[in-house]
C-alpha cells in the first residue's frame, strides 16, 4: 500500500530484489490502454455488509441475475492501508466463471471506521461476512500483503465453509523468525490534510516503493485513496483535523494490533485448500521463503512466482497474475465439482 505518512510495517524486510536497480530504466506508461478503460468501465455493484456495527463496503462484478443459482465467488482483500479498486481492474477479466468482489476492509477505502481497536479476527470476520452477503458458492479468498495475512486467519478460521485461499506475496516466517510489525508503534495521530487534491496526489507513494512502468492504474489508485476532509465526522465515522484532503484510512488501524506466533500452524492446518503466489523480484519471492511455504503447505500446496513483478504483483503484471488467480481457482473449482459427483 501507500501514502506518505502510510502506517508503519517497521519490522517488515524491504531489501533485495525488492529494492534492487534494474538494469534498466523503466519506461513509464501514462495513457490508460485500452484494456483498461474497458476494465473500468465494466458493470458492477457497489454494496455494504454490516460486521459487528460496521458497515463493511466492497464491490461486486458479475453477480447473478435474479432467479440464477448462486455462483463460485472470488474475494480480494487489498493491503496496508489501501483499498477495492486495486483490483478493479483485474476482477471483470474473472466475471466469465465466478462473480467477483474486492473488499475495503475495515477502517479503509469506503468501509466504516470502528469506535474500538481492530483485531485479525475481526478483519477476518469481514471478509468471510463478504462470501456471505454476496451468496458465494462457495468463496475463494486472495488476499495480498497484509491482505493476505488476515486473509490466512481468515481460512483458519472459516475454511471448512471457503472454497480455497491464495496468499499474495505475504510471507509466514518459521517460528524463530517471528517478529511483530506494528510492536511499539506510537499512539496514532490524525492523518495529514492537504489544502488541494493536487497536493496530496503528490505525496502518494507504494510501500514498499518501487519501480512501476504502469503508471496509469498508479495515478488510479491514487485518486480513489483520498477523500475530502471534514473536521465532523461523516457517515462512516471518519474525521479529520481541518478542511481538504486526506487519506481514507484510519490513523488507528494498526495500533495495537498483533500478527502473533501461530500463523506456521493456521497455514499448515487450514481446512480449505490453499496456494502462495509471489512477485518473482519481490524479497518474498526468494528461494528460502518459497521452500519454507512449499514444507509447510506440503505436496498438494501450490506455491509459485510472477516474472518480472515486484510485491505490488497486480501492478506490476495484471494480466499474468489474472491468468494465474484463473487457472488456479479454476482447477480448484473443477476438482470441487468432482468431488461433489
Amino acid at each position: 500500500m501507500t501514502y506518505e505518512e502510510r502506517p508503519q510495517n517497521k519490522n517488515k524486510p524491504e531489501g533485495p530484489p525488492q529494492n534492487a536497480p534494474l538494469e534498466e530504466p523503466l519506461i513509464e506508461i501514462t495513457e490508460r490502454p485500452l484494456w483498461y478503460t474497458r476494465a473500468l468501465a465494466a458493470p458492477h455493484e457497489s454494496r455494504y455488509v454490516t460486521v459487528d456495527g460496521t458497515p463493511i463496503h466492497y464491490l461486486l462484478w458479475g453477480a447473478p441475475a435474479q432467479g440464477e443459482a448462486p455462483k463460485p465467488g472470488i474475494v480480494f482483500v487489498h493491503g496496508n492501508g489501501a483499498h477495492a479498486r486495486w483490483f478493479a481492474h483485474i476482477a471483470p477479466f474473472l466475471t466469465h466463471d465466478f462473480q467477483v468482489a474486492s473488499m475495503d476492509l475495515g477502517g479503509m477505502g469506503e468501509s466504516g471506521w470502528r469506535p474500538d481497536r481492530y483485531t485479525r479476527e475481526s478483519y477476518a470476520k469481514e471478509i468471510f461476512a463478504v462470501t456471505q452477503d454476496a451468496a458465494m458458492a462457495p468463496g475463494y479468498v486472495v488476499g495480498h500483503s497484509f491482505g493476505g495475512f488476515v486473509s490466512l486467519v481468515a481460512g483458519s478460521e472459516y475454511g471448512d465453509k471457503l472454497g480455497g485461499l491464495v496468499l499474495v506475496d505475504f510471507g509466514v516466517r518459521p517460528p524463530e523468525d517471528h517478529e511483530e510489525w506494528f510492536e511499539d508503534n506510537p499512539p496514532p495521530r490524525p492523518t495529514r490534510v492537504y489544502p488541494d487534491l493536487e497536493t496530496a496526489l503528490a505525496r502518494f507513494r507504494l510501500a514498499p516503493d518501487q519501480p512501476l512502468a504502469n503508471r496509469f492504474i498508479f495515478d488510479t489508485i491514487a485518486r480513489e485513496s483520498l477523500r475530502e476532509a471534514t473536521p465532523e465526522p461523516d457517515k462512516l465515522g471518519r474525521t479529520a483535523g481541518g478542511t481538504g484532503w486526506t487519506w481514507k484510512f484510519d490513523p488507528k488501524i494498526y495500533y495495537g494490533l498483533t500478527l502473533g506466533r501461530d500463523l506456521n500452524e493456521r497455514f499448515r492446518d487450514m481446512p480449505c485448500r490453499k496456494a502462495v503466489v509471489m512477485g518473482g523480484l519481490s524479497w518474498n519471492g526468494q528461494q528460502e521463503v518459497m521452500d519454507h511455504h512449499r514444507k509447510l503447505g506440503g505436496p498438494t500446496t501450490p506455491v509459485f512466482s510472477i516474472p518480472e513483478a515486484r510485491h505490488h504483483v497486480m501492478l506490476d503484471q495484471p494480466h499474468a497474475f489474472t491468468m494465474a488467480i484463473h487457472g488456479l481457482l479454476g482447477a480448484w473449482e473443477a476438482e470441487r465439482l468432482r468431488a461433489s459427483r
